[in-house]
């Protein structure tokens, strides 16, 4: 699963909207977008802003658990 879909999948899981989820991260709402697109990769940063307001481990938005079980 890609780290879009990892995104989507999570905020619509907690009933967060694209808009929300901007709005609690300072990404642009086009840029949550374009993330679960697949046409933006967030920084580093970026990534743990994203994981805090998912609450899920950075390991988990970025599929190292996954790669770990396997």
């Amino acid at each position: 699963m890609t780290l879009g879909n990892k995104v989507k999948k999570r905020h619509e899981e907690l009933g967060i909207s694209q808009s929300k989820l901007a709005e609690m991260t300072k990404i642009s709402q086009p840029g949550i977008s374009r993330l679960e697109n697949g046409r933006y990769t967030p920084s580093s940063p970026l990534v743990v802003v994203l994981a805090k307001a998912l609450k899920i481990s950075t390991d988990e938005l970025l599929g190292m658990d996954e790669r770990r079980a396997s």
